[in-house]
Order: C-alpha cells, then sequence, then structure tokens
C-alpha cells in the first residue's frame, strides 16, 4: 500500500434529527463492536460522490400490477483499496486505518455494494453515518465468499463513512473494490404525524391485535430488498418449511420480482428479519432488526417463459442463526377456497403490517397468468384499521385460517383510496406442478423431497425445542435405535396417517392410527443409517429424523 497517501476527512450531516437516536448494530451477520476511530481523534476525510447519472431512470411506480416497487438505483464509484481517495493512518500497534466517506445528494438512504471483496484474518470493515448514531460491523474474513460479492446495509441519510482496519501481522493482504453506491430516493422513510414508515395510513401493524395469534406466521415473512442490475426494489416473501423439516432456508416470493435477476444480482439480495414494530403503534423511529445477505434461484414460474401463477423460490446462501428466531411456514396445496384468512406483508418497503379477509376466496385469472391460477380477495376492516396491500406487497403469503400459506400477491387494485377493490394471489396449489415439467418449474421437488404426496404441511421453527409439548403430534425413542422404536402420541391427537421413509424418500412402512398408545415399530430389519418418521393427522403434520444403528 501507498504509506504516503494522507487522511482527509469532512464532518457529514445526515439529514433528520429523527437519525440521532437510531442507532443499530444488525445486519449481514456480523462480529459487532465499534470502529478503532470511535475511540481517538482523527482528522476527518473528505467525501466522495458517486456518478449521478443512474438517477435519469428513477421509478415513480408505486402500484403492485405484477411489478416490484422499485425505491433506489445503484450509483457506480468503483473505488479500491489503492485509491488516492482513501484517509489512511498508521496506529500505534503498526495496524493500519483506512477511512472513505461517500456523500450521494438527495438520498434517502446510501449503502456500499462491493466485488473483489477479500478481508482476511484479524482485519475488520465498518460503515457507519458522520455522527455515529448508526453503524453496521465489524464485517470479518467470515463474509468472504468465493463470489467476491458482498454489501452492506444501507445507512439513513444522503452520506456514510467505510472504515477498514488491518493488523501488521496481514498488512497489505486485503482488498476489495467499493463497485456501486445505493441511492434510495423513496422508499426508507418519511417522516409525518403517523410515525415511521410510507404505508398507507389505513394499514395495520402486525403486532396489533389482528396479529396476536399469528406470531408463528409473523416470523415467517420477510421485507426482501431485491436487486436487478441498476435498480433496487422492495418486496415480501417468507420463509417455507419442507416435508424433511431439515430447515433448508428457502424463501418464495413472487416471479416477478424475481424474474430476470442475474446470479452475481442474487448474491447480493437483502433479507430483512423481524422488520416489525414492537406493539400496534408505528414507532418514531427505524425498528432493529436482522439481516441476511444472498440467495440463488430454486424455482419460478415463468421459467416455462411465461407468468404462469407466479411464483419464485430462492434459496439462502447461509444457514439461518438460531438468534434469529426464525419460523419455516406450513402450507396448504388442496386448492380448497378459504373463508377466511390474512396476509402479513411489507407495503412500500414499510415495517410488517397484517391484513384480514372474511369472505370466501374467487377462483380467478389475473392479467396475462395462468387461467383460474390465483385467489381472488377482497379486504374487511378490523379493529385496529383496514389493511390491505401496496407496492412492496409483491411476494406476499396469503394465509387460510388455520395458518397455512395458500398464495403469494401477484396484485390488484386494493390500497388505502380503494379499500374495497380486490387483490390476487398465485395459487400455491398451482406453484406445486402446474407450471412446467422440469424441476426449476415446481415447487413439489424442493418442498417434498421425499415425495410423501401430503396435501398439508405444518411449520417449524429453527430451534430444537420450537415445539411446544401440546403442540407436538408424537415422540419418538430411542433415538438412535437398534431394534425397537416407540412412538407416543398426544392426547389431542385425532386418527394418524404415519409414514416410514429412508433418506431416498422411498416409503418403507405405513401405518394408519387412532389412539394415544404407544405404537411400537420394528427398526431390527433395517440397515443403518438415518430414516424419517412422518405422521400426519387433520390438523397438521410433524416429521422426526431418526438414526438406526
Amino acid at each position: 500500500m501507498d504509506k504516503g497517501l494522507k487522511l482527509r476527512y469532512v464532518f457529514l450531516l445526515i439529514i433528520g434529527s429523527v437519525f440521532l437516536f437510531s442507532i443499530h448494530s444488525d445486519a449481514q451477520i456480523n462480529k459487532g463492536g465499534s470502529p478503532y476511530s470511535f475511540g481517538i481523534t482523527l482528522e476527518d476525510p473528505v467525501f466522495i460522490q458517486p456518478n449521478q447519472e443512474q438517477l435519469r431512470y428513477k421509478s415513480d411506480k408505486t402500484d403492485k400490477d405484477c411489478s416490484a416497487m422499485e425505491f433506489a438505483r445503484y450509483l457506480s464509484l468503483g473505488v479500491d483499496l489503492q485509491d488516492a481517495a482513501w484517509q489512511i493512518d498508521e496506529l500505534p500497534d503498526a495496524s493500519v486505518l483506512y477511512r472513505l466517506a461517500i456523500y450521494s445528494p438527495g438520498a434517502q438512504a446510501v449503502g456500499p455494494y462491493f466485488k473483489d471483496f477479500y478481508i482476511p484474518d484479524g482485519a475488520s470493515l465498518f460503515i457507519y453515518s458522520p455522527d455515529h448514531t448508526q453503524k453496521y460491523g465489524a464485517f470479518t474474513s467470515d463474509n468472504n465468499r468465493s463470489s467476491g460479492l458482498f454489501a452492506i446495509e444501507f445507512v439513513l441519510g444522503d452520506r456514510f463513512v467505510i472504515e477498514y482496519q488491518e493488523p501488521k501481522n496481514v498488512r497489505g493482504q486485503g482488498h476489495f473494490t467499493i463497485s456501486e453506491v445505493l441511492h434510495a430516493y423513496r422508499g426508507v422513510y418519511q417522516e409525518d404525524e403517523k410515525g415511521y414508515g410510507n404505508a398507507g395510513a389505513c394499514e395495520v401493524n402486525v403486532n396489533c391485535p389482528e396479529g396476536s395469534a399469528r406470531g408463528k406466521q409473523r416470523d415467517a415473512v420477510l421485507r426482501l430488498l431485491i436487486k436487478k442490475d441498476a435498480s433496487a426494489s422492495w418486496c415480501s416473501g417468507s420463509l417455507i418449511n419442507n416435508t424433511l423439516e431439515d430447515r433448508t432456508p428457502y424463501v418464495i416470493t413472487a416471479d416477478h420480482c424475481g424474474k430476470n435477476s442475474s446470479p452475481e444480482n442474487h448474491a447480493l439480495w437483502m433479507f430483512y428479519f423481524h422488520y416489525e414494530s414492537a406493539d400496534c403503534e408505528n414507532p418514531l423511529y427505524e425498528p432493529e432488526h436482522q439481516t441476511m445477505l444472498g440467495c440463488e434461484e430454486i424455482a419460478s414460474s415463468s421459467n416455462a417463459g411465461i407468468l404462469g401463477s407466479d411464483f419464485y423460490l430462492v434459496q439462502l446462501l447461509e444457514e439461518i442463526p438460531e438468534d434469529y428466531n426464525p419460523f419455516f411456514l406450513g402450507w396448504n396445496r388442496t386448492g380448497l377456497a378459504s373463508h377466511s384468512g390474512y396476509t402479513i406483508h411489507h407495503p412500500q418497503g414499510d415495517i410488517k403490517k397484517i391484513s384480514t379477509y372474511t369472505t370466501t376466496l374467487k377462483d380467478a385469472t389475473y392479467q396475462s397468468g395462468m387461467e383460474n391460477g390465483f385467489w381472488e380477495v377482497t379486504w374487511s376492516e378490523t379493529e385496529s384499521g383496514y389493511g390491505v396491500t401496496e407496492g412492496g406487497s409483491s411476494g406476499s403469503p396469503i394465509f387460510d385460517n388455520n395458518g397455512y400459506l395458500i398464495g403469494t400477491l401477484t396484485g390488484g387494485y386494493a390500497s388505502c383510496n380503494a379499500l374495497e377493490a380486490p387483490d390476487y394471489y398465485g395459487k400455491f396449489s398451482e406453484h406445486w406442478m402446474s407450471n412446467g415439467d422440469s424441476e426449476d418449474q415446481q415447487l413439489m421437488p424442493w418442498l417434498d423431497p421425499i415425495n410423501s404426496g401430503v396435501q398439508k404441511m405444518g411449520g417449524i421453527y429453527l430451534g430444537i425445542d420450537e415445539l411446544a409439548a401440546s403442540e407436538k403430534l408424537f415422540n419418538i425413542q430411542p433415538n438412535p435405535v437398534v431394534n425397537q422404536l416407540n412412538l407416543t402420541f398426544s392426547n389431542n391427537a385425532s386418527c394418524q396417517h404415519i409414514q416410514v421413509f429412508n433418506i431416498m424418500g422411498r416409503i418403507l412402512k405405513e401405518y394408519t392410527y387412532q389412539g394415544s398408545e404407544t405404537l411400537h415399530i420394528d427398526f431390527s430389519r433395517y440397515q443403518k443409517g438415518i430414516y424419517f418418521i412422518r405422521v400426519e393427522s387433520e390438523e397438521s403434520t410433524q416429521t422426526l429424523k431418526v438414526l438406526k444403528l
């Protein structure tokens, strides 16, 4: 590195006094802590500006008609660690401190996107607002990826500082280029009498009474920041369970949200967990939350070249940390119309909202989509408001009255100015196998990998002891098993269908069983390995893994 570069810095103001108390330390999986410069007095770095040319293409579209809601543009920058714009200090322990201030005039929020990203062991990277009220990091060697692509959640306001510290023993080994800067021009923050967020005033926060019994479904719904080349958009999505119940981090959203997103784009999608108000009131400031970065496409309805039933399934690039406490949704693919239910979503990229329906869903065809491949829904007024959907809600799940996912939002006409207008959700039952014959056009191969054929699948939390005893259909013992496996059933279990699978998904044994007595299964004739026991009742389905010794 060129040690002759001088440290340059100016103090930068953030827009709006509201940010003075908005301190966050959760972002892409990180180590926490504070930047070195927070504890000492240093010269202020001079800010640089990204290329504003891409702002010519800003979208003013806010509806949800088969399109994601664009809220930001990516502006090219192209600054690496060799660039003279960095402020560089050699510290008393012979480590090197790099700082760079970035300013994008008129932005509601700004954030860095990297290529050729490599952090050596012991080095750390932070971004923060100039007044230190927002910070993300530390990012370390644990964040390195083979693609070299990385991004950090944006900072509210029009400027931020990047700080990179490299210890003496790895000096010169780190490298990255800040290739782009996200410039949010809407859909991030709006200060008015209703509190934080941009959603319509009629919307109902998910932790209002309407959502009090929906905690599991709430914990599955995510805000999606979707990158498509120079455009960033908001959509909604949800984690979804599969018949192995192995917590594979699948996220389902709408095809029109993800369509034409490249593998490089997918690596930079951001997923926001628990982006919600703590109670029924809108908060004054952005709520604390957690994020993850990157996914790969698994299957979509448009892989057949048409909209179809409008689903898009991705898998996160990393396992979800347990302290995120995510729930993987259960689903119902019977195709029967629900008489009542709800959706949970992020209208205009806002905090999580809930909307309720109390009239039976109708079969419908929506725009150029599959004939009768959609549910038509009309929303109902509830005690806290009149929840509808908006741009940014696309891809959100619609639930039946038992909390099973039965569709994903494609579009429609409801808004706070058109409360009784209908919305349209692609049917989960059509997502299953109706969009084409190949695996990348169906949900079935991914959500039922053991080919169980179940019509309904219960949800599951990430943690090991996620089900209360009253919610469990059955338990098994001993595990591992040598000869006899004993199944004990909950007192409130109804008639049950029981299947034994091997790891390849082949059904080895089936039982129909009614009652609460212990069922004994002879495992002595099975080879050593992993097996699955599935119990399905009228109420739900549960799968447990057993090891045969």
